[in-house]
């Protein structure tokens, strides 16, 4: 590339870093109208430019300029944009290009650049020219090769100087940079940029361009001293003819010859002098050529940081308005989606990551910001649980993009109250739980949940035994009173597995979502023993049971009505039996009892054939520990049954008659030995570390032979003791504790892991971990669920977590299925995550393939 191309792409990348910091669009090119340079904003305003700017368009407008001619800008307007056209001309006036300035109805950014672009190529343009010709002309002879070293000097140091406007140095630091280049191309004695009120001459630099001293020349001056002081600029060397008021000046400060060249002439006068001190000194015309264009830099510089100035002052004066505001802001660039500008109330809501990202994804790249404009919309923030109202409006920015401004307002308070006033329409008066017409709302939509996810939903209905003689025997006062405490025990009972009701006088309703299916048994016996002991009131105990009916949909069901007739008649069945029943719903003209038979008998073939038809499935267990890669480092043991004659069956539709058959225990001992010799595989090939865990159930815990038969599944598949991990559920604890305490002991003995399943969502409490020889505590999945909402399930883990570490245990979370989930328990230290975030429950083949 010669030196020429290198410095107009220099002159280009100046062009367009001015166009961009005042936010105008631009097009550059030559008077054969070949583009040598374009820059627009925006994609919209390129559009617009070509589109009512066409070359028929150009043509005219080029056409209205002329060599030797004073016309240098040429405004037109369209219906959308204005367009500046400025002539670029050489020292002789002769037109060398032209340069297109693009704005969208608005001049005064123009205006501000206009004549620091003419100056700036009008400079470019001639030293070009002169070098294009010196290189020309060749050897001509040595003042001609003078002409072209002197051109080329000053063609790079002239370059220099527009790399000194280039980039965030201040306007004094830009004058210090200049003053001294120009001394590498100039023979002058000392440089002073001085600036003067009319009352007073200031000097803000002096510089001396032979030994370095600083000469002061100006010290003490006033505004009266200086004939120069006009607002024009002066050329004057050692053999001009000046003026007595010149004459008398230079005499004075011991001045030969110099340039004194304006760069501010309003309210405030601003000077660059160049002086010299030596008898005889001329400039020559170069010199004084360079001066110039250095000058025009100068000032260029000057307005730039003006203009600078006054944007920083706008910016200031926006953040220091909107950081007083009790809402927030925040504004997007709508095309690139970048942060332009936040407010301090804004810094507080994104403060968490998550609620940034969240934001982003919801209003900033999911909806069109158009379409927003038209309603504001609510955001939750992630963690607190906040409330916001976002307002959003499309607009232009300074630089003429378009960006989107969100204005977010916090109703967390007035959310709160209208919940408050909702939900009091929706308490039972009396027990302050939810009342009949919640139960209906509620009702219906858990029905829908279980029939889209394919689950069982529960419905219990509970009704007090005799309820009547005791209210006839407290009176009304003492029976509220213990209507209140009823409630209360059932809401125990169920703790966050389901949500309770009372729907009549004596009657309540527990609807447990088809997510809490499992815990149906444990709720219905947790009610159960409850009511089998005392109520006290007044320092005396009364007596009260109930009878619970049961149905589950859409099993029995999925229409409101036909499910509440059922469920009555479950009670009545059960209240038909006694006190304290419990009857699950069963349609005798249904072919629900045939269907079971079906069940049983394939249930027992398939028991008899060894087991064959029972596969065990692999859930990974994931290591997310030490901030590195997750990796697998085992599975879940859990089993499926694939009948011949019934087809695929999930655990739900088998394992619990398989417990009231007492089949049970042949399953799970087949379980275990499936899943301790498939972990001897793994531990084989290549993965010594994987450990596999298989459940144990309270029936098998109760066997007396449970220890032996451990030992046998161990020296039969040859698995190491300390890769097999059983896990035990929290329903142990309603047994016999010390014949607990020693069963797992003596498993434990073995070399085997033990884990607590299902913690927090039974009769288990920490002190149980004290209890049993533990080595892992796996946290229910109903405590992640909404970890990233529920300031409750986020205490519960981060304390167990703590006390595990405290302990040595490994704590496991179950049910993890999204991002954040496993994001939050990795910040609390969490070693390990089970969960269809990873993977469902794979056949072993799959597994293998995918993890071995």
């Amino acid at each position: 590339m010669s030196e020429i191309e290198t410095n107009r792409q220099k002159l280009n990348e100046v062009i367009k870093e001015l166009l961009e910091h005042a936010g105008i669009s631009g097009l550059m090119a030559d008077t054969d109208g070949k583009v040598m340079l374009s820059y627009f904003t925006d994609v919209d305003t390129e559009q617009l430019f070509f589109k009512r700017v066409n070359r028929e368009t150009i043509g005219d407008i080029r056409s209205s300029f002329y060599d030797y001619d004073a016309t240098d800008v040429i405004d037109r307007d369209f219906d959308d944009i204005h367009l500046r056209t400025i002539a670029i001309r050489r020292g002789d006036g002769k037109v060398c290009g032209y340069l297109f300035l693009v704005d969208k109805n608005d001049t005064k950014r123009a205006d501000a650049l206009t004549k620091v672009f003419k100056d700036l190529l009008g400079l470019f343009c001639d030293t070009e020219s002169e070098l294009s010709d010196a290189h020309t002309q060749g050897q001509k002879g040595a003042e001609d090769a003078d002409r072209l070293l002197r051109t080329k000097k000053y063609y790079r140091y002239l370059s220099m100087l527009v790399d000194d406007m280039n980039g965030n140095i201040s306007y004094h630091d830009a004058a210090d940079d200049i003053v001294k280049k120009m001394a590498l191309c100039i023979d002058f004695d000392s440089a002073v940029l001085i600036t003067s009120d009319g009352n007073k001459v200031e000097t803000v630099n002096e510089y001396s361009g032979s030994d370095g001293a600083v000469k002061k020349v100006f010290a003490d001056v006033k505004p009266d001293d200086l004939p120069f002081l006009d607002g024009k600029t002066y050329t004057i060397s050692a053999d001009s003819l000046i003026s007595d008021g010149f004459r008398n000046f230079m005499q004075k400060y011991g001045i030969t010859a110099g340039i004194f060249t304006c760069l501010e002439n309003d309210s405030r006068m601003s000077y660059l002098c160049l002086l010299s001190f030596d008898e005889g000194h001329v400039w020559h015309s170069d010199d004084i050529d360079f001066a110039k264009r250095a000058g025009n830099l100068l000032r260029a510089k000057r307005d730039t940081q003006k203009y600078s100035d006054l944007l920083r002052g706008a910016d200031d004066f926006m953040r220091a308005f909107y950081d007083s505001a009790q809402f927030a802001v925040v504004i997007f660039n709508d095309a690139t989606n970048e942060l332009i500008f936040r407010n301090k109330a804004a810094d507080e809501i994104f403060a968490d990551p998550m609620n940034e990202e969240l934001f982003r994804r919801r209003f900033v790249i999911g909806d069109s910001a158009e379409e927003a404009v038209k309603a504001p919309k609510e955001f939750s923030a992630a963690g607190s649980g906040d409330i916001y109202l976002v307002y959003t409006n499309v607009t232009q920015w300074r630089d003429g993009s378009k960006v989107d401004v969100f204005t977010i307002t916090d109703i967390t308070k007035q959310k709160q109250y209208q919940k408050k006033i909702r939900e009091s329409a929706d308490l039972d008066d009396l027990t302050g739980l939810y009342n009949r017409h919640r139960f209906h709302l509620d009702f219906e939509t858990c029905i829908n949940d279980a029939v889209r996810s394919k689950g069982q939903g529960t419905l219990i209905f509970v009704d007090l035994d005799d309820f009547n003689a005791l209210n006839d025997g407290l009176g009304h006062v003492l029976a509220d009173r213990f209507l209140k405490k009823a409630a209360w025990s059932v809401q125990q009972a169920v703790k966050k597995d389901a949500q309770c009701y009372r729907i009549g006088g004596d009657q309540f309703a527990v609807l447990v979502p088809y997510s809490g299916f499992e815990n149906v048994s444990q709720i219905t016996e947790n009610i159960k023993n409850r009511f089998e002991k005392p109520f006290s009131l007044d320092d005396n105990e009364y007596y009260c049971t109930a009878c619970m009916g049961i149905v589950y949909f859409p099993q029995d069901g999925d229409n409101e009505d036909i499910l509440l007739q059922r469920v009555d008649y479950a009670l009545h069945q059960a209240k038909s039996r006694g006190k304290n029943k419990t009857e699950y719903f069963t349609d005798v003209s249904s072919k629900m009892p045939s269907d079971r038979m079906g069940i049983e008998k394939a249930l027992r073939e398939a028991v008899a054939d060894d087991c064959r038809e029972f596969e065990v499935y692999y859930q990974p267990v994931v290591d997310i520990r030490n901030n590195v890669e997750p990796r697998c480092c085992g599975a879940e043991a859990l089993v499926r049954w694939n009948s011949k004659k019934l087809g695929f069956m999930t655990p739900d539709k088998f394992i619990s008659l398989a417990e009231y058959l007492g089949l049970i225990i042949p399953i799970d001992e087949h379980v275990l030995i499936e899943a301790a010799r498939h972990c001897r595989y793994w531990n084989d090939y290549g993965h010594p570390e994987y450990r596999v865990n298989v459940n144990l159930s309270v029936v098998q815990l109760l066997q007396n032979d449970i220890v032996d038969v451990i030992a046998n599944a161990i020296r039969i598949t040859g698995i190491n003791p300390d890769n097999l991990v059983l896990e035990v559920t929290e329903g142990m604890a309603i047994n016999d504790m010390d014949r607990m305490k020693d069963v797992l002991s003596r498993i434990h003995d073995l070399g085997v892991r033990l884990a607590l399943d299902d913690f927090g969502t039974g009769y288990s409490s920490l002190s149980r971990i004290k209890d049993f020889p533990l080595d892992e505590i796996k946290i229910d999945r109903c405590f992640v669920n909404d970890i990233d909402k529920d300031s409750f399930s986020d205490a519960f883990i981060r304390s167990v977590s703590q006390l595990a570490d405290a302990v040595n245990m490994n704590v496991v979370v179950e049910g993890v299925e999204r991002q954040p989930q496993k994001k939050k328990l990795e910040d609390m230290n969490v070693s390990m995550i089970q969960g269809f975030l990873y993977d469902r429950p794979l056949r072993q083949e799959d597994f293998d393939k995918k993890y071995i």
